[in-house]
């Protein structure tokens, strides 16, 4: 696989053991200890992409043991931990759990749970700290108390794997606009792993569930063959529990779609002038015809598409009480 952490450890300055054992207290709450008989090239380099902090590290022939603690800043309890080694052996063990990552493997754990890990000879490695309100913000809750490594032969994972390593690599020497747009995107990709069905007691709330329902849908808003069936064959859930799950949130999946629809096509007629097409405004927003478009368009807010387009913009309120989801 990419060399990415020998890419981004280029020209950074070696440590001596003194500097790298206060550096693993401040950064990790972890004690090190060195095997003698290993050659130690003690470089490091960590950065931020918004929330996402990421470090490469030299980890040859070092035994790191956990310190009581919530972290610098609390982080232990914020975050979890990706790990990908690029090369060598380390091994991990974590409440009663033991584990070996050899090159290419990916590991998710709770740093806040007491846990030792043994680097051997010709080790180096990326941690990758996820906040979990990221997470938590796009549906995926893990509460797990176990490490999790998965399975990399999947064709998910694989494309996961390959862009945090091209992140890892070249990321730190993004522009502010390329780190924020690429953080995004890791994070969304980490959603691969967190809705993992295979994820030790991962536990998904049904709030959860339905605001990644939701998200789906308003991603695909304009595919016109978008329906419930094919909204639970997607999510992975049946279309009783994604009935039940709208049904609870005082709504329903068909009349959801139906107002991100119409909102998408306000949004597009606001904005867009008088050179647009009833019939192109209907197709992108996922109708079937443009009278059917027409007709819900104007029950829903009280005048037509054509109107609306000329610019009579101020009987915009919906019709009832329902606002746009």
């Amino acid at each position: 696989m990419m060399r990415f952490a020998t890419q981004s450890l280029k020209g950074q300055i070696a440590r001596t053991k003194d500097e790298w054992r206060d550096l693993v207290r401040t950064n990790w709450s972890m004690d090190c200890e060195f095997d003698a008989q290993i050659q130690h090239d003690l470089r490091i380099v960590s950065w931020f992409m918004e929330d996402l902090r990421f470090e490469t590290a030299e980890l040859s022939g070092q035994q790191w043991t956990w310190i009581p603690g919530r972290g610098e800043n609390g982080w232990r309890s914020a975050a979890l931990v990706m790990l990908l080694v690029e090369s060598g052996v380390i091994d991990m063990e974590q409440d009663g759990t033991r584990l070996r990552l050899t090159e290419g493997a990916l590991l998710l754990f709770d740093a806040s749970i007491e846990y030792a890990q043994t680097a051997h000879r010709d080790t180096r490695a990326l941690a990758l700290r996820i906040p979990r309100a990221a997470l938590e913000k796009r549906g995926a809750a893990v509460h797990s108390r176990e490490m999790f490594m998965p399975e990399v032969t999947s064709p998910d994972v694989a494309v996961l794997r390959s862009f945090i390593a091209s992140t890892a690599a070249y990321g730190q020497h993004c522009s502010p606009h390329g780190k924020k747009l690429t953080a995004e995107h890791l994070t969304d990709l980490m959603e691969i792993v967190a809705d993992d069905l295979n994820a030790p007691r991962r536990m998904r709330s049904s709030d959860a569930m339905l605001r990644e329902i939701k998200r789906y849908i308003q991603r695909h808003v304009g595919d016109e063959n978008m329906s419930v069936e094919t909204v639970a064959s997607a999510m992975g859930v049946s279309r009783r529990y994604l009935t039940k799950l709208f049904e609870r949130d005082g709504s329903s999946m068909t009349r959801y779609l139906l107002h991100q629809r119409l909102a998408r096509a306000k949004k597009i007629l606001a904005t867009g002038g008088e050179a647009i097409r009833i019939s192109e405004v209907a197709w992108q927003c996922g109708f079937v015809s443009a009278a059917h478009f027409s007709n819900a368009f104007k029950n829903r807010y009280g005048v037509s598409p054509g109107e609306l387009r000329r610019g009579q913009r101020s009987r915009l309120a919906p019709s009832g009480s329902c606002a746009d989801e």
